[in-house]
């Protein structure tokens, strides 16, 4: 489980003082995903950073499971929206690089590697380069290097907004099953509302100004069979995109 309290993040440029936002508090359980949703300059980027350690002058508390976050003692995965992988690494050497960073002294299970290569669909693409592969089979092996690490958390900063409609729907799909495999606490930045449902237990809505969490939705229709086909999809993305649309239009 994550507890955020009363997170505060200020930034200070040329002796000014900017506050990102205040007071956020929010729970998310263990084995759980979390989608959040808001306006650009809305903190969502922020918020994923100061869950990932990158960012540590805030306000406020954050822990996992009782324990204070620490990028150290605990091991956190990051999808950014550019992959982040090494063009001078193929891709079997990509997806061993968050294991050996976190401990140089492990030793690499190829049985793992092979299974979440096939599950995600590269197998057979080992020895090539990222600028020999799409961009959906180079979000593959981004999602297979994080699920390879077991992350206690897994942040993920818009990483299907690059692709195209088709192409993410596949790998949204393609998440989903090795999450459900692996189950780890996820928190999910996106901009889109279906992407929102399809992919988050927790739906959090953030608003401009002031900088708050607007609502949180526990998501009813998760992991339902052939979910995008359903009614009560639409009726909830619907519900969301009305509600957005005042909020974000009165802030």
């Amino acid at each position: 489980m994550i507890e955020i309290k009363d997170l505060s993040v200020t930034y200070h440029s040329n002796k000014e003082f900017y506050k990102v936002f205040t007071d956020i508090n929010l729970t998310i359980p263990t084995g759980s995903t979390c989608a959040l949703i808001g306006p650009s300059g809305s903190g969502k980027s922020t918020i994923l950073k100061a869950l990932a350690g990158i960012i540590t002058d805030f306000e406020g508390s954050i822990a996992i499971n009782d324990v204070p976050l620490s990028p150290t003692m605990q091991t956190i995965g990051f999808i950014p929206q550019n992959y982040g992988l090494l063009p001078w690494k193929n891709v079997y050497e990509n997806i061993c690089l968050g294991v050996k960073i976190k401990n140089k002294k492990v030793k690499i299970d190829k049985n793992a590697v092979k299974s979440i290569m096939h599950n995600l669909g590269i197998a057979g693409l080992e020895h090539r380069y990222p600028n020999e592969l799409s961009g959906g089979q180079q979000q593959r092996v981004s999602l297979a290097r994080s699920f390879l690490l077991k992350p206690d958390l897994l942040l993920m900063d818009e990483p299907f907004s690059a692709l195209d409609a088709i192409t993410r729907e596949e790998i949204q799909d393609a998440f989903l099953i090795l999450w459900k495999r692996y189950s780890p606490l996820t928190v999910l930045v996106t901009h889109y509302v279906e992407e929102a449902v399809y992919l988050g237990q927790k739906i959090v809505i953030l608003s401009t100004n002031p900088r708050r969490i607007s609502k949180v939705i526990d998501n009813p229709i998760f992991g339902v069979k052939n979910i995008r086909k359903q009614k009560e999809f639409f009726e909830l993305c619907s519900t969301i995109r009305n509600f957005i649309k005042e909020d974000w239009t009165t802030c």
